[in-house]
């Protein structure tokens, strides 16, 4: 299957999940959202403006503003996942899942609308919106953009005071949680990954354990202590999210002094792992 087009097949599944998070759950019990999204919201509590219909003059007119600071694909994608959006908000408009517990929109709608969000980003687009403006930050202002959007967004959160109670402001702050969660959960894969670095005078001792435990071959790198002018072998090695204790009482079984030190990695190709995408 052609590439852009399993893209956007994802993007209009993202698009339907999210739509159906906002409809079933959000809106019936009055919660907001962050983002263009929440800015319409705002407008169907105070003026009855249709969400489909706002989210897709907000976006559109943000994307005019904002065309030059994306690329040329990911301005395409995002063109294709405002209008999927506006067009899965319209016909889910009549759901009613008979949901009058917050507590449960707020589990449920933010899973869904992370799941959706992270089918999305995972093709390289956008939502439009502030993503836009959070670019536009970052060219003049050089505030990185999951901050300047972070900040927008709870601007606009914080602005759906004029139309839903305090509680209901809080519960979208725990919402948006679940969102970034399940939204991360999608972009990490569904088994994710860590890149563990050692620095220990035992590395072949440790990189032997870690291999026969695990399976996983270690990569030596050369290093030099910066105080000490000392040259070390530092190891550096990939495994999986259930790898990680035993690697950690290997490594403490052979060397309690070992400097170690776990990074989340997001992808991983290669010999072991999943092949490259064509």
């Amino acid at each position: 299957m052609n590439e852009h087009l399993k893209n956007i097949i994802f993007i209009a599944l993202g698009a339907f999940l999210a739509a159906v998070g906002i409809n079933a759950f959000v809106i019936p019990t009055n919660l907001g959202e962050g983002g263009s999204i929440g800015i319409s919201l705002i407008l169907k509590y105070t003026l009855s403006i249709s969400p489909a219909l706002s989210t897709l003059i907000i976006n559109i007119f943000l994307i005019i503003i904002g065309w030059k600071y994306l690329s040329r694909v990911s301005a395409i994608y995002t063109i294709f996942t405002i209008t999927f959006i506006s067009l899965f908000l319209t016909l889910t408009e009549r759901i009613n899942l008979g949901i009058d517990s917050t507590f449960i929109a707020v589990i449920f709608g933010g899973v869904l609308i992370g799941i959706g969000t992270g089918l999305i980003l995972n093709t390289g687009g956008t939502l439009g919106g502030t993503s836009v403006i959070a670019m536009i930050i970052y060219k003049y202002f050089n505030v990185k953009p999951a901050k300047g959007l972070l900040i927008l967004d709870i601007i606009v959160v914080v602005s759906a005071l004029v139309a839903i109670s305090f509680q209901n402001v809080l519960f979208t702050i725990v919402m948006l949680f679940m969102v970034e969660k399940a939204m991360s959960f999608v972009l990490e894969g569904f088994n994710p990954q860590k890149a563990v670095t050692i620095i220990s005078h035992q590395h072949k001792a440790i990189s032997e354990s870690i291999y026969q435990a695990t399976g996983r071959g270690a990569t030596l790198l050369n290093g030099k202590g910066q105080y000490s002018q000392k040259d070390m072998e530092v190891i550096y090695v990939v495994i999986s999210q259930n790898q990680l204790t035993p690697l950690k009482q290997i490594i403490n079984d052979i060397d309690q002094d070992a400097f170690v030190v776990v990074h989340d990695v997001r992808d991983v190709f290669g010999n072991g792992f999943l092949r490259f995408n064509n």
